[in-house]
């Protein structure tokens, strides 16, 4: 799959038996939940450049593969047809991308979310591992409906506080299983000379899910977040960037021109697997520019355990990166948990004697 998901032989992970189980675990609860069917649509690509999205969507791929499942038509949240849809697949499951976006904290990926279960009654949905969580009690009352009324949803979720909501909240058959990024089971990543002691790697503020956790490192240390712009940005490589140019042309067209969308999918879902390895090779160059890792990011969290790189957690601004920790990586052995700035500025202070850094970092 690419320079970012390499299928040559890799040395040992020191939480390769952890990674194997994970990756397990999703294909059988996908298995199970597609009950035998060999042909799906998959929507709701993450059609941006957060590396930890283009992961989860690369990794659904992965494991639909190596359960012999044929993605019959595909779609980012602003290029579905329902016309296309039905054409390519007349019958069978619609899958609907993971992440952390069911709820009203992303009105786009949402949107397309409930428009689903009001226009395909008659189909199976399949929601891939999410979290869940609504700021307005009237948002999640609709959503109850929607799914009420369809009477056919598969609620996955990644954590065990939204197992508990979407069991107390909505009709539908829950499953709690790993975040799909874990189907990857291991990530490449070429680490060549570190620009820097801490990578400090979080959400800022603006950002619905930011936290200030009162973090000072240091000029030894160098804050990023992977969804702007770098002054150092990574090349890309020829055949992802092609993918990102074309993507770009059709997605402008299908906003623009009313049914282009139903005429153009093929061509724009074929450069979502090149798309979505550029998103997630760029993000692990920007991880490999510190000695530690720091961030506050699930998928900063994700992709480095996947990648082998130690690193230090902190929390997002409603637990869902403390619920993923809980519920399936806290037994890693490259993972270390901070519940404030105060805690990991102590644990990046010890991985740094570990790897023989001086402790300037402060």
């Amino acid at each position: 799959m690419g320079d970012a998901v390499s299928r040559r032989a890799r040395p040992l992970h020191p939480d390769g038996p952890l990674l194997d189980e994970l990756a397990t675990r999703v294909d059988e609860e996908l298995r199970d939940a597609l009950g035998g069917a060999r042909d799906v649509a998959l929507v709701n690509f993450p059609n941006h450049n957060n590396p930890g999205d283009s992961a989860i969507w690369l990794g659904t791929r992965r494991s639909l593969r190596r359960l012999g499942v044929r993605v019959r038509y595909q779609c980012a949240w602003c290029t579905y047809s329902p016309e296309a849809l039905r054409r390519a697949l007349p019958s069978g499951p619609v899958l609907v991308n993971g992440g952390g976006n069911f709820g009203d904290l992303y009105a786009g990926q949402q949107g397309l979310r409930e428009r689903l279960l009001a226009e395909l009654v008659d189909r199976p949905i399949i929601q891939l591992p999410q979290s869940i969580h609504f700021r307005d009690p009237a948002n999640a009352e609709r959503m109850r409906r929607l799914i009420a009324s369809h009477g056919g949803v598969t609620l996955m979720v990644r954590e065990e506080t939204s197992e508990r909501i979407a069991r107390r909240m909505f009709d539908a058959s829950v499953r709690l299983v790993p975040d799909m990024a874990l189907a990857l089971r291991r990530l490449d990543v070429t680490r060549g000379r570190p620009g820097a002691d801490v990578l400090w790697l979080h959400r800022v503020e603006g950002d619905p899910e930011y936290v200030d956790h009162g973090v000072r490192f240091g000029p030894a240390a160098r804050e990023v977040e992977w969804l702007h712009g770098q002054d150092d940005e990574p090349a890309w490589l020829r055949r992802h960037a092609v993918a990102r140019r074309v993507n770009d042309r059709l997605v402008d067209r299908c906003r623009s021109r009313p049914g282009w969308a139903r005429r153009a999918w093929r061509p724009l879902a074929a450069t979502f697997v090149p798309l979505g390895e550029g998103y997630v090779r760029r993000g692990m160059a920007i991880m490999a520019g510190g000695r530690v890792l720091v961030t506050d990011k699930l998928h900063g969290h994700l992709l480095a355990l996947l990648a082998g790189i130690p690193h230090v957690v902190l929390d997002n601004s409603y637990g869902k990166v403390s619920g993923i920790y809980r519920t399936w990586t806290r037994s890693s052995s490259l993972t270390h948990w901070a519940d404030d700035g105060d805690e990991a500025e102590r644990l990046v202070s010890g991985l740094l004697r570990d790897d023989g850094v001086k402790d300037d970092f402060r």
